[in-house]
């Protein structure tokens, strides 16, 4: 289980203590946006389950906060680097949310782990404006490294390269590598779309950062998309 662990870690951001784990507000529309194990396996190639873990319903507060002020350099590219930071929602008209997050225990496969999230805004201008603020931020962010200082951890900060930036109609790409201290390196390729009022982020744990995995992340993006 110690892999199931990791994929945890980095996928569920546990680091971020500021998480709500109970059962906040319904958002029915939200979490029926979110990807079936088998929509995500087939957008992926290989198996990934949710492994019974339920996901994260509410608003705001299911978001993720656990990057503020000091806590990351460049702070404004923190959203390319973590899943649904609140950070990046702040001062949005944010109707409901959803998140969960999937795994693969198996060794040698090419996406080990991924989040999906959907937020729903007041309305189309709204979710659309935040998107081309992602665009902006991220195509800003292109070629930069953050600095990541996790709460109550010790240790090296984590260093996220930020490459691969791609804005193409609806849809918002990225590659993402992180290292910790001299560790080895992990790779992440992120995915944002918009269609009517809805925003979905997905981020793939990949073997290897490249088009596939960016075309794979992608797929994710759009079968969400679809049932918007």
């Amino acid at each position: 289980m110690r892999r199931l662990a990791l994929v945890l870690v980095a996928f569920a951001l546990a680091g971020c203590s500021d998480v709500v784990a109970g059962e906040p507000r319904a958002a029915s529309t939200a979490v029926n946006l979110l990807p079936t194990e088998l929509q995500i396996t087939a957008a992926v190639g290989n198996p990934l389950n949710t492994f019974g873990f339920r996901p994260f319903i509410g608003g705001p507060e299911i978001m993720p906060d656990g990057f503020r002020n000091d806590d990351a350099s460049p702070i404004r590219c923190i959203g390319v680097t973590e899943t649904m930071a609140r950070i990046t929602y702040d001062g949005a008209e944010i109707l409901e949310a959803a998140r969960q997050s999937y795994f693969s225990l198996s060794p040698g496969v090419g996406v080990s782990g991924a989040d999906a999230a959907v937020v729903r805004f007041g309305s189309e201008s709204a979710a659309r404006d935040r998107f081309e603020t992602f665009v902006a931020e991220w195509t800003d962010c292109k070629g930069r490294s953050v600095v990541k200082r996790l709460r109550g951890t010790t240790g090296a900060d984590v260093n996220a390269v930020i490459d691969g930036v791609i804005a193409d109609g609806a849809l918002l790409t990225a590659t993402v590598t992180t290292r910790q201290g001299d560790g080895p390196e992990s790779h992440y390729v992120r995915a944002v779309g918009v269609r009517d009022a809805t925003v979905v982020e997905v981020a793939l744990a990949v073997a290897r950062a490249g088009d596939q995995s960016t075309v794979q992340a992608a797929a994710v993006a759009r079968a969400m998309l679809d049932k918007a």
